[in-house]
């Protein structure tokens, strides 16, 4: 029942009501249209720094992989005896009333060892200290240890050149069965001798000092089962005092050094 404009209620006929109706459909179906709809939701991305599952066994791309390890090399080390020549109650020549030839040979032989270690080599003395040692018994600890070479240092007062030695022996060597005459025993290794002392030979003349290479019957050379060579220090002037000069021992370290190891790279040494 609705109210006219006189304010009195009238009856709102069947057709007034559907015209209604469809007006209020109408206000709707426009009030939904008008009405935004909300976006529908996009797909997520993955942030560069998730991780996505990876199928057994496999690595993600963006996973760190363990890097190649080096193989540890274990071959051994060269072995390098010196031997610093007399000792104890025996001094060697007399150099002059302050300087033996036993402390000059000991000195020398200290540095060397320190020299070789520094180029990765193992070094060995003889004797390190004051003490007696027989010829036989400084071979014996030669022999025993298998060096790579063995370096036995003498020392004189004659000033000019030093001198290189490899053992003097005849020209076959006498064996007894599976024995080896001790007299004789340096023999097979000569060859290997004679490149050592080419080698070191060449070290020292590059140092600017005069050399000699010469074959004497220099014992223990002979009885040594392993590349051997003496080596005689001399004054490079008609002054002895130059031996116990710190660097006059060194300049002939680092020359003996030298030599050496090119001798042990060329004849294949491991290093």
């Amino acid at each position: 029942m609705l109210w006219n404009s006189r304010g009195r209620r009238r009856p709102i006929s069947y057709h007034s009501a559907t015209r209604a109706v469809a007006l209020l459909f109408v206000v709707s179906l426009l009030r939904a249209q008008s009405t935004p709809v909300p976006a529908a939701p996009q797909n997520q991305t993955a942030s560069p720094t998730s991780s996505t599952p990876t199928q057994s066994g496999q690595s993600s791309p963006n996973q760190a992989l363990p890097l190649p390890t080096q193989p540890v090399s274990t071959a051994p080390k060269p072995l390098i005896v010196i031997d610093p020549a007399h000792g104890g109650t025996e001094s060697g020549a007399v150099l002059n009333p302050a300087i033996l030839e036993k402390d000059i040979t000991l000195v020398v032989a200290r540095r060397l060892r320190t020299d070789l270690g520094a180029r990765g080599f193992v070094v060995e003395l003889v004797r390190d200290s004051d003490v007696n040692l027989s010829t036989d018994d400084r071979a014996a600890k030669a022999n025993a240890a298998h060096p790579a070479l063995y370096v036995c240092l003498h020392a004189t007062s004659e000033s000019g050149w030093i001198g290189i030695y490899t053992a003097m022996l005849p020209d076959t060597g006498e064996t007894n069965g599976p024995f080896v005459d001790w007299n004789t025993a340096q023999f097979s290794f000569l060859p290997q001798s004679r490149a050592a002392q080419q080698e070191i030979a060449a070290g020292i003349q590059k140092s600017g000092m005069v050399v000699r290479s010469l074959a004497a019957p220099l014992r223990p050379l002979g009885n040594v089962t392993n590349p051997a060579v003496a080596i005689e220090l001399a004054p490079t002037k008609a002054d002895v005092s130059q031996l116990p000069a710190m660097d006059f021992q060194q300049n002939i370290s680092t020359a003996l050094a030298n030599g050496i190891a090119q001798f042990l790279s060329s004849s294949g040494a491991p290093r």
